[in-house]
């Protein structure tokens, strides 16, 4: 009787899908002898997103900072945080499964009450990449007892998921005439990630708005911008550059610290960027498994199972300019003097395939601190202003479905806001759009192999086959119970699978 083959088993990721979800956050903070908000930001950032059971457990934090200007018209800064948490129902997913989530804020609303109260009113937009965790079973067959069709089956895996914490630092000379800084503005862009052995290399950069008072008579409030371009490297084991990385960074907005110190007459402005990375690392294992079988001696039967798994088909980054104008709302104010302005966020509305396109919607949101002037009163007051610029783009990716998962997420790289008019402002930005496409398919595994009686093989020293169309050699050795390879040996006149009927013949040495 032949040997049976090896039945293997191995750990699997059997697909993935994107979970959403929305929720409402409110806090409120006090700000002593309040006149006027000028700007209000707040950054949402996701610590935990992992598995409990059959649920996903979301906790994180909205960091909030809060520009005004109090009764005697000095101007205050506010730090505050909102803590949220969240328990997301995993659905079909319930079981083992790996989990990558991401957040954005969507909108945000606030109030200032005769109690020098701030409110605020926030929602969060979850997005949470789910990996379902399984078992495989395969067959391996290396006998001579039996002829095999093999059958190379990349199986998604995954090595390592978890967060880690990182600092950068970075230094830029804001020049002369400074009294103080108000703030600091950063907004995160992430560039790529490669993979090389044992390691995972981010590429970031930070857009920083630094807001100050200038040492002159009125306290101009002025604005100083700069990029910071950097790499961070988090080392994995097992990881090589045929895996791929999934990251999620976070600027831990609230705790950046500006020393300044005077060097030469120059303020040289000192920054530290805490940051928060969630990863999941996944390798494709390329399994050599059997797709069919035959024994020449022996009946057999083959139980074949579907396997379900994803793969990484496009990964691409793209810079977008996107532009737009705000126009007052009061006729009797004019625009004097924009003084600072950062892109706080930027939220994606929609992605959709289309071609070898993926059609991406959004907006984003511009936090504007300018000087106003009262043709009534004849005053001038500070004042401030969320633009909001709608913005659609197409990016080129090939072999895109319809029904492929994307997964993207957008960051700030420059703003530039002009006074147009008297009442008018125009705002240009850049934006990268980075967007990673993931697609669930089904293999075909033969997951065991059961050898029965043998099999009465026909003993003809002659045999002759009327091959169908599309039928193969295999198919045709399989019938008569013969090596394929010896059968196309003996007819190499005939090239199959073929549009018309063949005959091919099997000459059976005889003992």
């Amino acid at each position: 009787m032949a040997n049976k083959p090896n039945i293997n088993t191995i750990d699997t990721l059997s697909g993935m899908n994107v979970i959403k979800k929305q929720k409402q956050i409110e806090c409120s903070t006090l700000a002593s002898n309040s006149k006027t908000v000028l700007s209000v930001s707040a950054v949402p950032v996701l610590e935990k997103c992992e598995r409990e059971g059959k649920f996903i457990k979301i906790e994180g934090v909205a960091y909030i900072k809060i520009l005004y200007e109090d009764n005697d018209g000095n101007n205050c800064v506010i730090d505050n945080k909102c803590n949220f948490a969240e328990i997301v129902d995993a659905g079909d997913n319930a079981g083992e499964f790996s989990c990558l989530g991401d957040v954005t804020l969507s909108d945000l609303e606030f109030s200032l009450s005769n109690a020098d109260e701030i409110k605020l009113s926030a929602v969060l937009n979850f997005e949470i990449c789910v990996f379902k965790e399984s078992q495989a079973n395969y067959v391996e067959c290396n006998s001579d007892d039996f002829c095999i069709l093999p059958n190379e089956v990349h199986i998604s895996t995954c090595i390592k998921s978890g967060t880690e914490d990182f600092a950068q630092s970075y230094e830029v000379d804001l020049g002369k005439n400074v009294a103080r800084v108000l703030d600091c503005y950063a907004t995160l862009s992430q560039k790529g990630i490669q993979v090389e052995n044992g390691s995972m290399i981010i590429d970031m950069s930070i857009c920083n708005t630094i807001v100050y008072e200038q040492a002159d008579e009125n306290n101009t409030i002025c604005n100083h911008a700069c990029n910071y371009d950097f790499k961070q490297t988090i080392n994995i084991e097992g990881c090589h550059p045929d895996c791929q990385a999934l990251a999620k960074v976070h600027l831990l907005s609230d705790r950046l610290q500006v020393v300044c110190e005077d060097v030469e007459g120059s303020m040289l402005a000192h920054i530290d960027y805490p940051m928060l990375v969630q990863y999941i690392v996944l390798q494709s294992i390329g399994v050599q498994s059997v797709l069919d079988a035959y024994s020449t001696t022996n009946e057999i039967s083959l139980t074949r199972a579907e396997q379900g798994a994803f793969q990484v088909v496009g990964d691409v980054v793209s810079n977008e300019k996107i532009d737009t104008n705000v126009t007052l709302e009061d006729e009797n104010k004019t625009i004097e003097k924009v003084y600072s302005y950062t892109l706080n966020s930027i939220d994606l509305t929609k992605l959709l395939v289309d071609n070898d396109c993926v059609i991406v919607e959004g907006v984003a949101y511009c936090n504007i601190i300018y000087q106003s002037f009262d043709r009534e009163t004849e005053l001038k007051n500070n004042a401030s202003i969320v633009a909001e610029i709608p913005f659609s783009t197409r990016v080129s990716m090939a072999n895109l479905n319809e029904n492929d998962i994307l997964l993207a997420k957008a960051y700030a790289v420059s703003t530039d806001v002009r006074i147009k008019r008297s009442q008018e402002l125009d705002i240009i930005a850049e934006i990268r759009l980075h967007i990673v496409v993931l697609r669930n398919v089904n293999v075909e595994l033969i997951c065991d192999v059961e050898i029965g009686d043998i099999k009465t093989v026909n003993s003809s020293a002659l045999n002759v086959y009327v091959v169908q169309p599309s039928m193969t050699y295999w198919d045709i050795a399989k019938q008569l119970s013969v090596n394929v390879d010896e059968l196309q040996k003996q007819n190499q006149d005939v090239s199959l699978p073929s549009t018309n009927i063949e005959r091919v013949v099997f000459y059976k040495q005889l003992i």
